[in-house]
């Protein structure tokens, strides 16, 4: 299966630092975007290590020939374990923690880790899908009816995340596994993406750069682009995947 790819990390209007983190491995097929927190030091530590942990153990489970679910979720454990270990053993960095999307695509099936609010779309025929559902309060309070879609952007506490990984010894972890077809694309993000572009937005976008021949990191820094021109609030990561044949 080939892949064409697209990457861009920002620190966007606001933020002193950059507590993003993302890596691309197109020889393993593997992609991973991760937004940090817990203090100056803490979020940049932790998202680091979870996007360079999880290949490297990815790499070894699968020469051991595990299978690729397991593989991916077995991976975001040891950088689990690997953040929570680090921030027990330095004090400053206590209580540190990561969201973690990460996209691996092996022949014509795509299998995508998640934990936190990073985001996994996917696109195919002129439309376009949320593939993960955030771990978040608003997205617990969505489900129980107290607040509406449209209200998730503004309410108050739309950046408390209900999972993290490395904030705990253990860490609950969903896996999607999905088929593939040329021309799919998918896009993992942080929530400096997604929090000020809408899905419209980056249906939008995704769509007008396909439009007038953008190529794919066109496409990415353009994404980049849209969301500090929306106010760049926050970090802002997009890596975008592309299945050509």
């Amino acid at each position: 299966m080939k892949l064409s790819t697209g990457a861009k990390t920002d620190i966007g209007r606001k933020r002193s630092q950059n507590q993003d983190s993302m890596s691309t491995h197109p020889e393993l097929g593997l992609f991973v975007v991760a937004d940090g927190m817990g203090g100056h030091q803490g979020g940049e530590t932790a998202s680091a290590m979870s996007v360079t942990v999880i290949p490297e153990a990815f790499k070894s489970l699968k020469e051991k020939n595990w299978d690729n679910c397991s593989a991916i979720k077995k991976s975001i454990e040891e950088a689990n374990l690997a953040i929570h270990q680090k921030s027990t053993e330095e004090p400053k960095l206590t209580g540190m923690g990561t969201t973690t999307v990460s996209l691996l695509i092996d022949g014509s099936t795509a299998f995508v880790g998640h934990v936190g609010d990073s985001r996994c779309y996917f696109m195919r025929e002129g439309q376009l899908w949320q593939l993960t559902r955030d771990h978040s309060l608003v997205q617990e309070k969505l489900k129980a009816g107290i607040i509406t879609r449209s209200q998730l952007r503004t309410d108050k506490m739309k950046n408390v995340i209900t999972r993290s990984v490395g904030f705990e010894p253990g860490v609950e972890i969903d896996v999607y596994e999905l088929q593939t077809l040329p021309g799919d694309l998918f896009l993992l993000c942080s929530d400096g993406l997604s929090g000020p572009l809408n899905d419209e937005h980056i249906f939008k976008t995704l769509t007008d750069s396909a439009n007038n021949n953008k190529t794919i990191q066109e496409t990415a820094d353009l994404l980049i682009s849209e969301a500090n021109r929306m106010g760049g609030d926050d970090n802002i990561t997009a890596v975008l995947v592309k299945v050509e044949s």
